[in-house]
């Protein structure tokens, strides 16, 4: 009877080794949303599902990377098998859903560059109701209509 715990302990641990450890999901998404592309790319790399969609809009990690312009994280997720045609699933939601593919929350982003002077971006976008820092900060960066663009480009390149 001794044993006996000892054999569990070991069972389990003989089972960790073998499965693996693959990061969470939301772990992906939490990096992604904040735009930490060394953690994502890192949790990617370790196996994290690219077709995370732990958000309660529906949205994907891919939908947020595109939506942030942040190049490095879509490839990463693209390579990684993300479904660049995926429209976002507002499970249990009423009322009129909006879907859109990461592509569609790229160029609307894109958009926006070219609609709102730089030196007021900030301010336009808090007043309507914008307050992610990540898309903020992204939207603030002087290369930012040069980034979304590449996403675009990949995004196209993907749906197709």
């Amino acid at each position: 009877m001794r044993c006996r715990p000892l054999l569990l302990v070991v069972l389990t641990l003989s089972l960790f080794f073998a499965t693996g450890c693959k990061p969470s999901s939301a772990s992906l998404m939490a990096a992604v949303k904040a735009d930490d592309t060394a953690e994502a790319i890192k949790l990617i790399g370790k196996g994290a599902d690219p077709n995370s969609r732990t958000s309660p809009n529906g949205w994907s990690a891919l939908h947020y990377a595109a939506r942030n312009g942040n190049v490095e994280i879509v490839q990463a997720l693209l390579k990684a098998g993300a479904d660049a045609n995926y429209a976002g699933d507002m499970e249990g939601q009423t009322g009129p859903i909006v879907s859109q593919k990461p592509l569609a929350a790229a160029m609307g982003t894109s958009n926006l560059l070219s609609e709102i002077p730089a030196d007021q971006m900030e301010e336009t976008l808090r007043k309507a109701g914008v307050d992610d820092p990540a898309l903020l900060k992204s939207m603030k960066d002087p290369k930012a209509a040069e980034r979304y663009q590449k996403v675009v480009d990949l995004l196209t390149k993907a749906t197709k």
